[in-house]
Parts: C-alpha cells; structure tokens; sequence
C-alpha cells in the first residue's frame, strides 16, 4: 500500500468542500488510505500566533477567495452557494464526525462531505443539533449520534489530537494534507499528491 494521507479540515473553508469531493479518488488511485482529521483551524491559529490574521481581515484577500472558491467548484463540477452564516461554528459537526467514525469510519467521511455540501452548496446551517439530524438521517445515521455529541470526551479529545497533530506538522490553513514527509496545502494541491504518490512508487 502507497503512503496514508492525513486530510486535515475545517468545515468552514470552501476548499474543504472541494477537496473532501476529491481526494479520496486520488488516493484509491494509489492504493492509499485517506484519514481525515476535522479539527479547529481558529486553535491551530491561535497556536501559531496568527489568530488575529485571517482572511477576514484582509478585505482584498476574502475579495479573492469569494471568487476563486465559487471558481473552483465550477471547475470540479460542484455547485457552490454562499453560506447561510459566516462565520462557521463546526464545533458539534468536528465532534459528531468522530462519534461516528468511532464505529465506520466511511460513514463519517460521507457525513463531513454532507456537512460541507450543507454548508457551501446548500446554504444551511450546521451549528445545532436539528441542523445535522436531518442530514444524519439521510446517511441512515442514529440521532443519537448528534445529540450526544457535545458530551463526548473521546470525541473532544480526538479534535484536540487532530489540531494539535496540525499544528505540529506546520499547518496554517485547510484544506492541509501530511504524506509522508511531506506537506500540501490547498485543494489546488492534490494534483502534486497524485504526482507525488505516483513519483514515490517508481523510486
């Protein structure tokens, strides 16, 4: 089996939405696991000393983002639609990602991909509890797992693991991906993944 990838995301970013759409087929290509790994990316600013610096506070650079992200989709093939709150609060989405992946964790892939189509394709919120039962339904997911979410110390502490882990691999922004060695940042990088995945089985 090729090298594992680490997909580190935040629920928040547009290039989440893009990139949880391709990744995984870039891997499979590969014969590589994906292991995706939902964590804060405000605490991993925090921990670097740049919470204060995000695109928000440079009007040019959310400008450009606002329109390279809906250009982007367009390019992959994916609706795009601007959220219906913004900032995002993913906290309870993180969490009940790591609930469900506890138990299948293909199950939880498909549900960050339904958080981030809800986001960024459908304009819905995902910050309570009714906002993320009616997508874990549609998954054939027990509510049960969204409700219970907020009090669940294992799945709090795999966020904290998954920031930390970000942090310290050198992570500034998401979509982050760790092969190897190796670091990408964007989902305009997985082409270079592919590249690189490929370069690795030849050498």
């Amino acid at each position: 089996m090729s090298l594992p990838i680490e997909f580190f995301i935040e629920f928040s970013s547009p290039y989440v939405y893009i990139a949880a759409n391709q990744i995984d087929e870039i891997a499979a290509k590969h014969g590589s696991e994906v292991i995706w790994r939902p964590m804060s990316l405000g605490h991993v600013w925090k921990a670097i000393g740049a919470e204060n610096v995000g695109p928000s506070s440079i009007p040019q650079k959310m400008n450009y983002i606002n329109m390279d992200s809906g250009r982007s989709a367009k390019l992959a093939g994916l609706p795009m639609a601007k959220p219906a709150v913004f900032p995002i609060d993913a906290k309870l989405a993180r969490l009940a990602f790591y609930r469900i992946n506890r138990s299948n964790p293909e199950l939880a892939k498909e549900f960050a991909k339904g958080v981030c189509r809800r986001v960024w394709a459908e304009s819905k919120e995902v910050t309570a509890p009714e906002h993320l039962i009616e997508l874990a339904k549609s998954l054939g997911i027990d509510e049960s797992e969204i409700t219970e979410a907020a009090e669940d110390a294992d799945a709090k502490a795999e966020v904290i693991a998954a920031t930390t882990a970000a942090v310290e691999c050198g992570a500034f922004g998401v979509p982050w991906f760790k092969v190897g060695d190796q670091v990408f940042w964007g989902a305009d990088r997985i082409a270079h993944i592919d590249q690189y995945l490929a370069f690795k089985a030849a050498s």
